[in-house]
């Protein structure tokens, strides 16, 4: 692309890098979920890497859990070499910029291939990236990779549409590849609806051009599912496995009714309008009317916007009725329960099941509007003469930062870059680990017992209480670990959403439960915010007495394929430390297990190494207070080696007498052979576009 035809969408990406102006300076965004969820996911992941090795476990996590092979990290989202090359904070705002940017070059594209000219392209483009929908999701990486790359593949959806060809297909693979990679399920279905509309309602190429024919077309975007899930399946094969374990799995409590919780509260739909009808999100997190903080706290598109939106409505043709329908369909899906949509479409399509919160599906409303306001810049464009159309468009761009800026900006709050280096007072209590020992464990009550200490009339507050109360997994950024930290991503296994459930009842209500359980965990300290004699809140950070090290040797076994009698026995005895507690028949196995010590450990983001010794003569019982599908992997001496399930989700192993090397990390298996299917995919990707073009014929040869 020559400069001046790059020149517009450069500086409509400079317009919708407006409001992060402060990226530019030393502080670090710290809106949402960044400090207590992504900024350790991606601290984590490049930790690993940059030590030479692949991370496997996240060593923090519930004392350990999968990372490479999770979803949650989105570990091969290609834009994840930022965080090896550049400092966190930097990285997080570099990543957050490169979304941005691709957002708007690729709806340009898009608008490009639906008339536009240049100038009026690259501010639609603009349009989207500062919509509502668009600034609520800044600060959720996953979300905002995926959000970048739907309207590419929406361009490149209606070339394979309008022109069906292997190379067409490829393009449009490739774009939903990076879809799956980034790990948000809700866009592979947004992806999908938005290859509906381009096969349904696609305009002619060209004024007086025939409509694409559909059969060619639907062959084209066929082969482009097939191509994008093998391209993807270095992350959708493990994703799926993780899944199918997970809450979200078959049979896993992840049904229509968990799907539907939290939508969109119908008293907020008038914020598709304008926001701060309801409540103003950027500052407060609650509402009149509206139970909890919302996931999207701002809706509209703008009010610039909707007069572009109207414009488009008033334009003939299938695509400005698809919008609006896709629009409306976005709407009556984030609504959940309370319209009979998304009951059907939830039995239609068995993906919605597996996706928290309706109320994201505004993201698909969002897109559509700005679908919609692309085509009311066509038609003003149309309309202008050239030195008309140069002094109009620069006066909509301005107007339309001047009524989204101060929100967008509000909506990714900044704090000095020490928050992500400086250790948090509650932690000097504890000695900061070797660089390969395990982290120190913790348990932070609040999140199973809420104290009134979060102001949730003052969002800037609530974070500072959070991160001195050492919110998961704040305190894993500074070398701390957590144990049964609430999973609200739900990729977990079945066994941890239950722990959580249990802990949730146990925790508020009086009895030594809670504590003998972290405690057997190898949680060494607890923190809990209490209310002083002053009457305020604030958070301390309790030592356990006698903290039991999370990799020990049982002393007594109780074991039983029968595992609600195991759990049983478990509660019922209160959970000693030096018992294991087996949900499997071990015929033949000891009750009293040779006494067995663990010499040394190596606990290193590819894989959890001891030295023990058994005294014998019998098998001694390794108890590992790891989640069971962290260690699924196991070896000793290397020879290959089953982990038993123990304790509700974690592990154990079976150790002969003497002195032995156990090795153990997560199942490796499925990142394996996605990540062969992902090469041989891009491979015959290739091929297909070096093949000589010969038409739809191909594609259904």
């Amino acid at each position: 692309m020559s400069p001046r035809r790059a020149a517009p969408v450069l500086g409509a990406v400079l317009l919708a890098w407006l409001p992060y102006r402060a990226f530019f300076g030393s502080a670090v965004p710290v809106g949402r979920d960044l400090l207590y969820y992504f900024y350790p996911l991606k601290a984590h992941l490049a930790e690993g890497l940059l030590r030479g090795e692949l991370p496997w476990v996240d060593r923090f996590r519930w004392g350990g859990a999968p990372l490479l092979g999770g979803p949650s990290a989105a570990a091969f989202d290609p834009a994840n070499v930022l965080f090896l090359a550049l400092p966190l904070g930097l990285a997080m705002k570099a990543w957050i910029l490169l979304h941005i940017a691709l957002l708007v070059a690729g709806f340009a594209a898009f608008a490009r291939r639906l008339g536009l000219g240049p100038g009026a392209a690259a501010l639609s483009g603009a349009v989207f990236a500062l919509a509502g929908t668009t600034v609520s999701v800044v600060p959720f990486p996953p979300t905002l990779s995926a959000l970048s790359i739907l309207p590419w593949f929406a361009a490149f959806a209606l070339d394979a549409v309008r022109s069906p060809s292997r190379r067409t297909a490829v393009k449009a693979a490739a774009a939903a590849a990076l879809v799956l990679v980034a790990s948000a399920p809700e866009f592979v279905f947004y992806a999908a609806v938005v290859a509906a509309a381009c096969l349904l309602a696609a305009p002619p190429g060209a004024p007086g051009a025939r409509a694409p024919h559909r059969g060619p077309a639907l062959a084209a975007l066929a082969l482009a599912a097939v191509l994008a899930g093998a391209l993807g399946a270095v992350a959708l094969l493990p994703a799926a496995s993780a899944a199918a374990r997970s809450i979200r799995g078959p049979g896993g409590g992840m049904g229509e009714g968990a799907a539907a919780l939290q939508p969109l509260a119908p008293v907020r739909v008038k914020e598709f309008l304008a926001d701060g009808l309801v409540a103003d999100w950027t500052r407060v997190a609650s509402a009149p009317g509206v139970a909890d903080y919302p996931y999207l706290p701002s809706l509209t598109p703008g009010r610039v916007a909707w007069l572009l939106v109207l414009a488009g409505l008033s334009r003939r043709g299938p695509l400005r009725a698809a919008s609006a329908v896709l629009a409306v369909f976005g709407v009556l899906l984030a609504l959940g329960g309370a319209t009979p949509v998304f009951h059907v479409a939830v039995r239609l399509v068995p993906l919605l099941e597996r996706i928290r919160y309706p109320e994201r599906h505004a993201t698909l409303v969002g897109f559509s509007l700005a679908t919609l306001a692309a085509l009311g810049l066509a038609r003003l464009d149309a309309s202008l003469s050239p030195p008309a159309r140069r002094i109009a468009l620069p006066l909509l761009a301005v107007a339309v930062l001047a009524d989204r800026e101060g929100v967008a900006r509000r909506l990714s709050p900044m704090e000095d870059a020490s928050v992500l280096t400086r250790r948090p007072a509650l932690l000097e209590a504890l000695p900061p680990a070797g660089p390969d020992a395990p982290p120190p464990r913790l348990f932070q009550r609040d999140l199973y017992a809420p104290v009134p200490a979060y102001d949730r009339y003052d969002l800037a507050a609530s974070n500072v209480t959070a991160r001195e109360a050492l919110i998961p997994a704040y305190a894993s950024l500074f070398g701390a670990g957590y144990v049964f930290e609430k999973d609200y991503d739900l990729s977990l296994s079945v066994e941890a959403f239950e722990w959580m459930r249990l802990l949730s009842r146990a925790v508020p209500a009086p009895g030594p439960f809670p504590l003998r359980l972290v405690r057997a965990a190898g949680a060494s300290a607890v923190v809990a915010t209490e209310r002083g004699e002053d009457g305020r809140f604030r958070p301390h950070l309790r030592k356990i007495g006698d903290a039991e090290p999370p990799f020990r040797f049982a002393t007594r076994v109780v074991s039983s394929s029968d595992a609600r009698a195991v759990f049983g026995r478990l509660l019922e005895e209160g959970i000693p430390p030096d018992t294991a507690y087996v949900d499997e028949d071990l015929r033949g196995f000891p009750a009293a297990p040779g006494p067995g010590r663990v010499l040394a450990v190596r606990d290193r983001p590819a894989e959890l190494t001891l030295d023990v010794e058994v005294d014998g003569p019998s098998e001694g019982f390794l108890m590992l207070w790891r989640l069971r599908e962290a260690v699924e992997e196991a070896a000793v001496d290397g020879r290959k080696a089953e982990t038993v399930p123990m304790a509700f989700g974690f592990a154990g192993l079976r150790v002969p007498p003497g002195r032995h090397a156990v090795f153990l990390r997560p199942g490796t298996r499925w990142v394996k052979i996605g990540a062969l299917v992902s090469v041989a995919a891009a491979a015959l990707c290739l091929a297909l576009v070096r093949a000589r073009r010969r038409g739809a014929r191909d594609l259904v040869a």
